[in-house]
This record gives structure tokens, C-alpha cells and sequence, in this order.
């Protein structure tokens, strides 16, 4: 492994939290390494609801992963955001022009940083991703404007919000296992990148990801999100109903699993198959009622359903999408087959899911340093030198570093630039306000000066009339 260049990824979800190791080659991403943990009861419907132990099993994925690399330190991962408060929220940003104009990189750049400043984020909720969705100008759909002459354009956009309290969990969970969160992306954005074809994206069509305790709804048109919403239902309700029939939790899996929905024969575990098949039709429809509703409710045209999720293994769920869902073609892929490359030894099966491969792809940052091995150290000790290999590795990784650094001075040089611009344009706008200001003070004092001098003629006029008025009585008075 001479390029040690670690992309680190972790899931966490209602019924594990999963955790990869990949770099990038020449034939695609390689699996290093992977490790999962069973979640019990410390994430609840995608929500880290206890700190501390998701903070241990955090520290757990890591160690395993370290083990299996050996050669390295995890500093930092990329995560993905899902679960319950999960949703979006459209807004709209416009600029009208005196006359025919080209649009330019510039007045694309200042309507989004516009969308990311006046967007109303509700109250306790924190924006954690924004999709440019397409723009409107002269009558027409555009997605690449730059160049188009136009006196008026609207652009879209799709902003994906969370529950701020519910990020901070989050966040603080890995804070305490010690691991700097390098960027964060939406799960269900990384599965539909995957799994949905560009045909589908582009003619309308919905991801409907049916996990332990929640369901992800994703709706995409003209290849672009349009709608994502997180239901507080999943899987896990079937599994409770049946465990009311007086048996444990893990046989009521095992029955969900393996009979399903209308298996004929085996009736073990003492729950006949009308009972079984009851539950069923009425957890899992629903779901699937809320699922319809959420599409019909978002206004676009959806011709093709996806599902996913481990909710989507139940047996015979065709025969209840063609009852609940007749006026949708749909598609079942509780396990799409991805382009895996994995070491020898590595599991990646059950391990490595649509999102966490997702994350391993969006990596572009190396997310771990290399540790001295025992060897190494005792010979640096002993004044000895390294071997030649050994050198080549500390070049290569030195190379890499101080390409790193490079990537790491462009990113911060141009987040630089951004706030150098952003307030450039705050000063130019405050100076606008200004002028517009001093412009009213001016028109006011010109109002009052013309007002006044317009007082003092009437008073003028007013008094001359009236002292001829009397010259008139006096002469009058003399006369007689």
C-alpha cells in the first residue's frame, strides 16, 4: 500500500453503525477495511438519542478499522445525515435587469450566496445541504445559464434541513470518540446516486428507502431532487405488532423474514399464517399509503417507484405495492450490486451499503496519518537508517502529504476569496443603502427648504396686502 491516501466512511443508522476504509486506484475504490456494531436503542429512528455510547461505538468501528490497517491513525471520516426531521424546503431567488444582459458566473454566485443569507431556516432546525434545481428565464427550463442574454431569471433551489439539537448529538458523538468530521452528506442523496439511473431522474421517479424505524422519500424530475422527507415508520413496526402475540423480538424477525407476506405452509412459532399476513397488510400498508401521499402531495410527476432498505426484503412485497400502489411501476433493490474491489479477508458483505460506498466515493481528503512501526522506532533509536524501501514509502507519503497541503491551502485560498467577495458586496450594498439615505435626507431638506420659502412668500404676500388694505382705510378716512 504505497499510496496512503485513507478515505474513512461512517454510517450510522437505526440498527448498526458501519464504518469502511477505501483508496482511490486506477481500477476504482478498494476496500481496505470495514466494521460494523449493532445499535441497541442508542439511535432511534436515525436520532442519536444517548452521546456517550454512540460515542463508544464510534470508538469501536475505529479500533477495528485501525487493527485491520495497522500501519495507521484515523484522525477524521466522512459521514452521512439521515433519520427523523430530516426534510426539505424550497426557495426561490430572482434578478431583474434594465435591459438585455449575459448571465455571467458573478450573478450566479451572488443569488446563491443571496438563497444562503435571506433563506428562512425555521426555528431550531439547522441547513445542512443546498441543490441548485434549475433555472427559469425568456419562457424557458435552463440548468447551465452562463451565457444566456436575458432582463429577468429565477432560479430554485432545494434546501435539506435538520433538527439543530439533533445535529449537535450528532456532532458531539464524534467529538468525544475523538474523530473530526470531514464533510457530511445526505444518505438518501448518496443511494440515489447509485441506484437510480439517469432515464429515471429524468422522467420522474421516487427512492423510497424503508429502514428499521423510519422511511426515507426521495422524489427526483429533470435528473434534479425535488422532495425529501423522512416518515417515523419503518420495518420494525411489523416486527412489534407480531411480538404481541406472545413471542420474543428475534422470532417476530424471523417470521417478518422468512414467511412474509401470504406464504402458504409453515406455521411455526404458534402464529397462523392469517394472523401473520393481517399484521403485515396493515404495518406495511400504512407505510405505503404515506409513501403515495407524500408524492401525490409534492405536485411532480412520478412515473417509477425504487424501493430499498432491509424493509424491502419482506417476502411476496410486490403482491402489497400492486395493492396500495397500482398506478405506479415499481422496482424492489434491497441490495444493489456495487462495483466492490476489497482486500483479501475483508467482509464487505452486510457491511457495505449504498450510502456508506457513497461516502467513500464523495471522499477527496485523506482522512488518516501513518504511525512509526516498532521497528522503525527501535531503529531510529539505534541511529540506524531506514531501508530503501522504507525511504521510497517515506518519500511517496511525504509527496502525498505535500500534495495534501496544497489541496488544503487551494480550499482554504478560496474560501478566503468567498469572504473577501461576500464582503465586498456587503460593504458595496451598505454603501448603496447609505447614498440611498443621504439622497432622502437631501430630498427632505429640499422638500422643507421649498415648503418654507413657499411659507415665508404667503406671509410676505399676506402682509403687504394687508398694509395696503389699511393705506386704503387711512386715505379713505382722510377723504371724509
Amino acid at each position: 500500500m504505497a499510496n496512503n491516501y485513507y478515505i474513512v466512511a461512517i454510517e450510522l443508522s437505526s440498527s448498526k453503525i458501519s464504518g469502511a476504509v477505501g483508496i482511490e486506484t486506477t481500477e476504482g475504490m478498494r476496500i481496505l477495511a470495514t466494521a460494523s456494531t449493532p445499535v441497541d436503542g442508542f439511535i432511534s429512528k436515525g436520532v442519536v438519542r444517548n452521546v456517550d455510547k454512540t460515542s463508544e461505538a464510534i470508538t469501536s468501528i475505529i479500533n477495528m478499522l485501525e487493527n485491520d490497517l495497522r500501519d495507521v491513525t484515523i484522525k477524521k471520516a466522512y459521514i452521512s445525515f439521515a433519520g427523523l426531521s430530516v426534510h426539505s424546503i424550497k426557495s426561490k431567488v430572482s434578478r431583474g435587469f434594465g435591459e438585455y444582459i449575459k448571465i455571467t458566473h458573478d450573478i450566479i454566485d451572488d443569488m446563491e450566496c443571496e438563497n444562503q443569507e435571506t433563506f428562512q431556516t425555521p426555528e431550531g432546525y439547522k441547513r445542512l445541504q443546498v441543490d441548485t434545481q434549475e433555472y427559469r428565464f425568456e419562457g424557458n427550463v435552463d440548468y447551465n445559464p452562463i451565457g444566456a442574454p436575458t432582463k429577468f431569471i429565477e432560479c430554485n433551489y432545494l434546501n435539506i434541513i435538520m433538527k439543530e439539537q439533533f445535529y449537535k448529538q450528532l456532532c458531539e458523538s464524534f467529538a468525544q470518540a475523538d474523530i473530526e468530521i470531514e464533510d457530511c452528506f445526505s444518505a438518501a442523496r448518496l443511494d440515489a446516486d447509485i441506484m437510480l439511473s439517469n432515464d429515471l431522474r429524468r422522467n420522474g421517479c421516487a427512492l423510497v428507502n424503508i429502514g428499521a424505524e423510519t422511511t426515507t422519500i426521495s422524489i427526483y424530475s429533470n435528473d434534479k431532487p425535488k422532495m425529501l422527507t423522512v416518515l417515523p415508520l419503518g420495518s420494525n413496526n411489523i416486527t412489534r405488532d407480531l411480538t404481541a402475540e406472545r413471542i420474543s423480538f428475534a422470532q417476530a424477525e424471523e417470521i417478518k423474514i422468512t414467511r412474509g407476506y401470504k406464504s402458504s405452509g409453515n406455521e411455526s412459532n404458534g402464529i397462523d399464517s392469517e394472523t401473520v399476513n393481517n399484521i403485515i397488510n396493515a404495518r406495511m400498508g400504512e407505510i405505503l399509503q404515506n409513501v403515495r401521499y407524500q408524492i401525490e402531495e409534492s405536485g411532480e410527476r412520478v412515473h417509477h417507484i425504487v424501493f430499498t432498505g432491509g424493509g424491502s426484503k419482506l417476502k411476496n412485497l410486490k403482491m402489497l405495492l400492486e395493492e396500495f400502489l397500482p398506478n405506479f411501476s415499481t422496482d424492489i433493490k434491497p441490495e444493489p450490486q456495487l462495483n466492490l474491489i476489497s482486500e483479501s479477508g475483508i467482509n464487505v458483505n452486510g457491511v457495505i451499503t449504498t450510502a456508506l460506498y457513497g461516502l467513500l466515493k464523495q471522499g477527496k481528503e485523506n482522512c488518516c496519518e501513518d504511525i512509526m512501526t516498532q521497528a522503525q522506532m527501535e531503529a531510529q533509536q539505534n541511529g540506524e537508517i531506514f531501508s530503501q524501501i522504507e525511504m521510497e514509502g517515506i518519500e511517496e507519503r511525504n509527496d502525498e502529504k505535500n500534495k495534501e497541503e496544497e489541496r488544503r491551502r487551494a480550499k482554504e485560498e478560496e474560501r478566503q476569496r468567498k469572504e473577501e467577495e461576500k464582503r465586498r458586496k456587503e460593504e458595496e450594498k451598505k454603501k448603496r443603502e447609505e447614498e440611498r439615505k443621504r439622497q432622502k435626507e437631501e430630498e427632505k431638506k429640499q422638500r422643507r427648504s421649498t415648503i418654507g420659502s413657499l411659507f415665508d412668500f404667503a406671509k410676505a404676500w399676506v402682509n403687504n396686502a394687508t398694509s395696503e388694505d389699511e393705506n386704503k382705510e387711512d386715505d379713505t378716512t382722510n377723504n371724509q
